[in-house]
């Protein structure tokens, strides 16, 4: 059977770890014939936008990526809203038995409508990554226009030919259904998580060994793991001055990712501090490597796909209060920050790290739990294995 990613509404970055590079890849391991056709939307590694050129190549994982032209009929407008020229022709070249549209927010939409009346027995899966967070509908009322007529008519037409719209998080689920206005039924959660292929659980012992050695933490270290967009909103500065502040020798922080400019005094100051280590950017596949080596990994801030890749990992974790997001509690691998403080941050470390019986429960919960829940080759099963009313939407 094959199966055809549309990465057509965002952008498709090689060599990372977001959705779009996982799922065709475990689809592809799992026997399905699979091509991904992407938009000229694109960013480096230091996440500056740039456009590429249209192409046609064989990616790392030997999959088959068409990268679409826009239509420049509609001139700057082809880019503003997606608008490709070729999207059927495509299809019917490739002949797909299952459609999975990565992100609905693009124009060309009607191309895929098209496809799916000429060939109803095709597969369509969608997936929805906005929010009210990372949109910011609820800071500006423009937004909502945009999101609830202008995107919101394309997310309605993908919903009629999907089998079902995904919401990878709670909150974004709820946001398809109240923003987007997409029936409650068309609607269900798929987790984001990690990638089994990459998370070396056979040699964790050496991996935590190796890691620790080359950055002077002390194997009996209580080593805490952050990292990503270094930016106001992940508030990782608040983590490092809570670090800086117990100044416990053996309580260390290690921090991976490029700070922002607005951020870059602060950050430079903080992560001068003993206790603290700043690895810089690192590979994505190096992330999984720095979770199995720490103790706890913390996230203060907004959402990002790490919450989930540091669950698939097996790790205790502390993340950020933020109503909709609590799918990464599994039953108790986790807890939530609620005050926004450098010092709520403070005492929850020193609780993980004094109370030895509760983080010892955590961390037993965090690898029964968690990592089959995170499991992105078992993600990659349900995501094109739905029945109505048959979704989780917890």
């Amino acid at each position: 059977m094959r199966i055809v990613h549309l990465c057509l509404a965002n952008h498709y970055i090689e060599g990372y770890e977001y959705q779009e590079n996982i799922l065709p890849r475990k689809h592809k391991q799992l026997g399905y014939e699979v091509s991904i056709i992407a938009s000229q939307y694109c960013f480096d590694k230091n996440m500056n936008e740039y456009e590429r050129p249209v192409d046609s190549y064989l990616n790392t994982d030997q999959i088959q990526v068409t990268v679409m032209p826009y239509d420049l009929r509609f001139g700057k407008f082809a880019r503003m809203f997606r608008i490709y020229n070729g999207l059927y022709d495509m299809l019917q070249n490739i002949q797909p038995d299952i459609i999975f549209c990565h992100g609905t927010q693009f124009f060309s939409i009607g191309e895929l409508t098209k496809y799916k009346k000429k060939h109803p027995q095709v597969k369509i899966f969608s997936d929805q990554h906005g929010d009210y967070i990372n949109t910011d509908v609820t800071r500006f009322r423009r937004r909502i226009f945009l999101h609830r007529f202008l995107w919101g008519h394309m997310v309605r037409e993908a919903a009629k030919i999907s089998e079902v719209i995904w919401g990878v998080t709670p909150l974004r689920v709820t946001f398809l259904q109240d923003i987007y206005r997409v029936p409650a039924k068309k609607t269900a959660l798929l987790v984001m998580g990690g990638d089994d292929d990459k998370i070396d659980f056979a040699n964790q012992r050496d991996i935590r060994a190796g890691l620790r050695e080359k950055h002077n933490i002390a194997q009996d270290d209580f080593l805490i793991v952050t990292g990503g967009k270094i930016g106001k909103a992940k508030q990782i500065d608040l983590l490092m001055e809570a670090v800086a502040k117990i100044n416990e020798p053996k309580i260390k922080l290690l921090v991976f990712g490029q700070p922002s400019a607005d951020m870059k005094i602060v950050f430079d100051t903080l992560s001068n501090h003993a206790s603290i280590r700043y690895i810089g950017w690192i590979p994505s596949d190096e992330t999984y490597n720095w979770f199995l080596a720490s103790d706890l990994a913390v996230f203060p801030g907004t959402h990002s796909v790490l919450w989930e890749q540091a669950c698939a990992c097996g790790i205790p974790c502390v993340f950020k209060y933020w109503a909709g997001m609590t799918h990464v509690d599994v039953g108790g691998n986790c807890r939530f920050l609620h005050e926004n403080s450098m010092e709520e941050i403070k005492r929850t470390i020193l609780e993980l790290y004094r109370d030895t019986d509760s983080y010892r429960k955590m961390k037993k919960i965090a690898t029964e739990r968690g990592i089959p829940e995170f499991s992105y080759e078992q993600i990659a099963r349900r995501s094109i294995q739905y029945e109505e009313h048959g979704g989780n939407d917890r």
